[in-house]
Formats: C-alpha cells, sequence, structure tokens
C-alpha cells in the first residue's frame, strides 16, 4: 500500500514521503496510531503542508533532546548486575536498560534510539555511551556496571550504619552534657566574682573615714 508519512519513522522514512508499505503494517499500525495516510489525491496535494510541519516538530523535538543530554551531562548512572568471575555480567546492560535507568534515577527520558551503544555491556566497569538524536544534536553518559550487592553485603552495611548512627547520636549527647556543663561551671565563676565583689565593696563602706 502507498502512504504519505505523518511523522518520520526510522527505517521507513521521513514525514511528507511517498513510500511502499504492507498492507498490513499499514492499516495495523501506521495509519491508526496517525503516522501516516493512505496516499490519496487530496494527501498528495498536502505533502508540502505535511513537510513544513514535520520541520517544526522535528526541531521542537531536536530542542527537547539537546535539553535532555546536558541533564545528563556529568552524572555517572549507576547499574547494579550480577557478575561472575573475571567481571563478566549475567546478562547485559543494554540501550533500552540504560533508557530505563536514566528515567528511574535522573527522571529524564531519553529515548532509546538515541543511546548510541554499539554492543551491549558484558563487564563490569565504567563506560562513556554516546547519544545522538541528530549531527548536530550528541551527548554522552556515563554508565558505571557495578556488582549487584549480596544479602550478606547489605546486612553488614545495615550494621555498620546503625553503629555509625549510633556513635554519632551517642557523640552529640556528650558534647551537649558537657556544652551544659561548662555553662553551669561558667555561671558559678560569674556568681562567685560577684559576691567576691560585693564584700569587698562591703568592706571598704565599713573602713572608718580618716579625720
Amino acid at each position: 500500500m502507498k502512504v504519505v508519512l505523518l511523522d518520520d519513522i526510522v527505517n521507513v522514512g521521513e514525514a511528507g514521503e511517498l513510500v511502499e508499505v504492507k498492507n498490513g503494517y499499514a492499516r495495523n499500525y501506521l495509519i491508526p496510531q496517525q503516522l501516516a495516510e493512505r496516499a490519496t489525491k487530496d494527501v498528495l496535494n498536502r505533502i508540502e503542508l505535511i513537510k513544513r510541519a514535520a520541520e517544526t516538530k522535528r526541531a521542537r523535538r531536536m530542542s527537547e533532546a539537546a535539553g535532555r543530554f546536558a541533564e545528563v551531562a556529568g552524572r555517572p548512572l549507576v547499574i547494579s548486575m550480577k557478575a561472575g568471575t573475571e567481571s563478566r555480567l549475567f546478562g547485559a546492560v543494554t540501550s533500552a536498560m540504560i533508557a530505563d535507568e536514566i528515567l528511574r534515577q535522573f527522571e529524564v527520558e531519553i529515548d532509546r534510539r538515541h543511546i548510541m551503544l554499539e554492543e551491549p555491556i558484558k563487564h563490569l566497569g565504567e563506560f562513556i555511551v554516546p547519544l545522538k538524536a541528530s549531527a548536530d544534536v550528541t551527548g554522552e553518559v556515563k554508565v558505571v556496571v557495578e556488582a549487584e550487592s549480596k544479602p550478606d553485603d547489605i546486612e553488614r552495611r545495615l550494621i555498620e550504619q546503625d553503629r555509625a548512627d549510633r556513635e554519632a547520636a551517642e557523640a552529640e549527647t556528650r558534647a551537649a552534657a558537657e556544652a551544659a556543663e561548662n555553662e553551669e561551671v561558667a555561671e558559678a565563676v560569674e556568681a562567685v566574682e560577684a559576691q567576691d565583689k560585693y564584700e569587698a565593696h562591703e568592706e571598704e563602706a565599713e573602713e572608718p573615714t580618716a579625720g
């Protein structure tokens, strides 16, 4: 079936192009999703309008992509995976997984087609993954693949954190008590000094005047 694309479709064509696709693909996906229209005379007459509208939409998408790339720049994306000997992963980190983790960790939505991962990551380590929405809109994200913690490791970390929290609380309590004690001592010293001054003044007042 010949259709006119209303939007850019990967591996099919750009908006405004007249392409021929399988009937089922057109009827079940492209046309219902308003990504294409059957190539009627009326639609063919509107091709230039469709292209101009697509250029505006494309420019907006590129601007949005550039903003999203900037949001993830310089921020390490940490992905925990099960690993075996020689740092090899049980499984692999894919473009789709990276896109999902960026959304989960950074709350930034990046099209997985813009993640230029040459092949799935199969080892622990740090990787710079290129991002590309167009020739002019590019970026990168730093992916850190670390070994997934075992239950024993998690429990040990929780115990250590609990101990550190208790020690910090005890230190804070001791510091508060010392501060209060120092304040009491200072007040007592001031009271003694005031009493000494009062008594000295009284003694001076009681001494007989010469003459």
